[in-house]
């Protein structure tokens, strides 16, 4: 039965007729719809039939139910049934309509019934058929009665037979089929007039709704873009996907116009080359991340194997030796600090201080970060927002809580499952997917690289193309990387996190401030707060899709973790 129970308030004939022939013996294998919408009639708009039987080596036959206790007609053919008006449509047009209707459908689909019989019947579910006389109008074998309810089945049966009778003596060319309609073609027949479908938004027509959901400013940005034209030096928190980084973009845009030298720092690679994308063509701004403007400043170039000790003192105090000289001009106008957080060192401050006209304590700039959630390159109790308002006198503090990246699913599981929720009051893609995100448990390395690979496959197969997934894990020893040191077989993986003809992957510290359509997220194992900080920086980078391979049970998806069972 489709659907397989019927609406409470179905009218009394037609839940008879549904529960006689639900339970009618020798029907296993039928199939029987109960209020088939027809979208397209034959005689009207649409329409919709009470019962269609899809009877395997029987045939098919559309029922029309009266289920009213009293049925008449007049001299001029009219109809009046129980209260209802007088209409000159008789049940058997009504019934002829819906049938004929279901076979031009099954025609265009070459499944009209050729070698089997179809017919249509009227079953008056309250009256018995020798109350019905004959007439030109109908065939008397159409008729089911209140009788019929009693063996529903063998009424079919004997309709269709009749039916076959008919057809023989009246339609051309037409020889029955030994065991027609076959399983097969009734379940052909099935799909047809209903068939089963999934139909997903693909990431081609995600990607417009996102562009489309991102292009105007959110209140927050107008309104941090607004103060940024009347106060000096401003100081913007907020959590990822609050479009920190598209304030920065605007506002060294804004100042630019207004003749301004503008200097843009970062701190990764990636975002200096996304930001520098965005404000190309611009002469008087300046793109670069913090320790390559350094390098140009100085006149030198970093060491190949420079660790710690280079970027974080020999670097800035060969910059600032040459930037604080008697001859040296500050080349700046207005300061736009983004990720603020992984560049709040006094040694990064004080060379930036040598940089901006009026330095930090009087100079103009706009510093955007988010101190409390995403520090992740930084260790101890001083999350770089003490060290800048000492540095800099009277900044003043806006914050943004409105997420306009993520969807809704992928933003929330992000602050839950790092411990963080509520970060965000309200996301403007507010539409949620529950599929968006998927948590895969693995226990073993090797479990793992063949996760990451259904992965792949299992975005690549909904539609998203190698650009639009990046792999991502806490460390640079991760299931990406052994796949590659292995020649394990991951679908289209690249090189590395800059090979965007391929799958790109790295680490979360590399994709800092970026986004991605669809983001892996793997080697999530153990539990301390610095992974905690790595799992909500890492999985807000996903702008629609979110799969996490993980070894920790307690990270579940929306609904439930997925565990694979292979």
């Amino acid at each position: 039965m489709i659907p397989p129970t019927i609406a409470d308030d179905a009218a009394p004939g037609e839940r008879d007729a549904f529960v006689a022939l639900r339970d009618a013996p020798g029907t296993h294998d039928w199939i029987v719809f109960h209020s088939l919408a027809i979208g397209r009639h034959v005689t009207q708009r649409e329409g919709e039939a009470d019962f269609v039987v899809l009877a395997p080596s029987h045939g098919i036959l559309v029922i029309e139910v009266k289920s009213h206790l009293r049925v008449q007609t007049d001299t001029t053919g009219r109809w009046k049934l129980g209260k209802d008006d007088w209409t000159h449509r008789s049940p058997f047009t009504q019934a002829s309509g819906e049938f004929h209707s279901i076979l031009s459908f099954l025609r265009q689909r070459s499944l009209d019934p050729v070698a089997f019989p179809a017919g249509y019947a009227v079953w008056f579910t309250s009256i018995a058929k020798q109350n019905i006389p004959p007439g030109i109008g109908w065939n008397e074998w159409a008729v089911l009665d209140a009788g019929d309810l009693g063996h529903a089945a063998t009424a079919v049966r004997r309709v269709l037979t009749a039916v076959d009778t008919d057809s023989a003596d009246t339609q051309r060319g037409y020889r029955r089929a030994a065991g027609e309609p076959t399983l097969e073609r009734v379940n052909r027949i099935r799909e047809a007039l209903s068939p089963t479908f999934v139909a997903e938004i693909k990431p081609a027509e995600l990607k417009r709704r996102r562009e489309r959901e991102m292009a105007a400013f959110t209140e927050d940005q107008v309104r941090t873009l607004d103060l940024i034209g009347r106060v000096p030096r401003v100081l913007v928190e907020g959590p990822a996907g609050t479009g920190k980084t598209y304030i920065a973009a605007e506002a060294a845009r804004r100042h630019a116009v207004d003749g301004d030298r503008v200097l843009v720092v970062m701190f990764n690679r990636l975002l200096e080359e996304h930001l520098t994308s965005q404000l190309a063509g611009i002469d008087s701004v300046v793109t670069a991340r913090i320790h390559a403007e350094m390098e140009r400043v100085a006149g030198v170039h970093s060491p190949t194997d420079a660790g710690a000790d280079w970027y974080n003192e020999q670097l800035p105090l060969a910059a600032l030796e040459k930037a604080t000289a008697s001859s040296f001009d500050p080349p700046y106008d207005f300061l736009v600090v983004d990720e603020a957080q992984d560049i709040a060192s006094d040694a990064n401050l004080d060379f930036l201080d040598a940089m901006l006209v009026g330095g930090l304590g009087r100079g103009r700039m706009l510093l955007l970060g988010d101190f409390s959630n995403q520090n992740i390159f930084r260790s101890g109790v001083d999350d770089g927002r003490e060290t800048i308002e000492r540095r800099v006198p009277g900044i003043a503090p806006i914050d943004l809580d409105t997420n306009c990246r993520n969807q809704r699913s992928v933003g929330t599981w992000a602050e839950d499952a790092s411990g963080r929720s509520g970060l965000c009051r309200t996301f403007r893609r507010e539409h949620s997917d529950e599929r968006a995100v998927s948590v895969k448990i693995y226990s073993t390395r090797s479990e793992e690289a063949r996760l990451l690979d259904e992965a792949v496959r299992q975005l690549r197969s909904e539609g998203f193309g190698p650009k639009d997934i990046v792999i991502l894990a806490p460390y640079r020893d991760s299931a990406a990387q052994r796949a590659i040191d292995d020649r394990f077989a991951v679908s289209t993986l690249g090189s590395s996190i800059r090979d965007s003809s391929y799958v790109r992957w790295g680490t979360i510290h590399e994709f800092k401030g970026m986004e991605a359509p669809a983001v892996i997220l793997t080697d999530i194992t153990g539990s301390n707060q610095r992974l905690s900080n790595l799992i909500y920086a890492g999985a807000t980078r996903a702008q629609d899709r979110l799969i996490v391979l993980t070894t920790r049970d307690d990270l579940s998806a929306p609904e439930k973790t997925q565990r694979d069972e292979h």
